[in-house]
């Protein structure tokens, strides 16, 4: 009976880590996962940390765009982001780094717009092959609306597509599960963060010191 039940305990043991195996996405130097699988990130902004993320093994999509430090001179500079990427992969049971070269000037980013020069790693430093597309934004927009737009994307015939993103439903995230943003006090808040966060990007080396100085003398 010993030696039927301890093959069979094992087994059990192993099973559920099968079952509800995932992958981790992880973002590079200046990268930011905005969407996983159909679904928004609860984006962090500089006065609150970005979520873990994870997504079921298998076939995935998610947005990502990537924030340049364009030179402006030898003591100064200004961040630029390039335009909204759909990547789609493969991937089992490992972590997926997400990379975009280093620029610096506008050139290089213009050439990364064009030819979604993105690297995909696992754990081993193995590259991932992926489809790309591009969620094309009009005009100026503090927030986007990145679940409404994944949904005509994925009704399109773009390589980078997944039908299946619209009937069907994908666990990410689960460490913190996305919600809509209650309305009140919370929601308030984080158009703060966000807005804080975007005129601090705008802002010169200059500003930006006086800004910090501000802090530091108000606390």
């Amino acid at each position: 009976m010993k030696k039927i039940l301890l093959p069979l305990l094992i087994s059990c043991s192993i099973m559920p880590s099968m079952v509800f195996a995932d992958i981790k996405i992880a973002a590079g130097s200046g990268v930011n996962i905005l969407a996983v699988n159909g679904k928004a990130i609860d984006q962090g902004t500089l006065f609150s940390d970005s979520p873990d993320i994870t997504a079921e093994n298998g076939r995935s999509q998610i947005v990502a765009e990537y924030t340049a430090e364009i030179t402006q001179s030898a003591d100064d500079y200004i961040l630029e982001k390039s335009d909204t990427f759909v990547i789609t992969f493969t991937a089992n049971d490992t972590t997926v780094s997400v990379h975009a070269p280093e620029i610096s000037n506008r050139y290089g980013l213009k050439a990364f717009n064009e030819s979604g020069n993105w690297r995909l790693q696992n754990t081993d430093g193995k590259s991932i092959p992926f489809d790309f597309g591009k969620l094309e934004k009009e005009g100026f927009q503090l927030a986007r609306d990145y679940e409404k737009e994944l949904k005509a994307f994925n009704s399109s015939s773009a390589e980078a597509a997944m039908v299946s993103l619209n009937t069907e439903t994908h666990n990410f995230n689960k460490g913190t599960p996305a919600q809509p943003v209650s309305i009140g006090v919370h929601a308030d808040q984080k158009m703060v963060g966000q807005m804080l966060q975007f005129w601090y990007e705008q802002a010169s080396t200059e500003t930006r010191n006086k800004f910090k100085s501000w802090i530091k003398s108000s606390q």
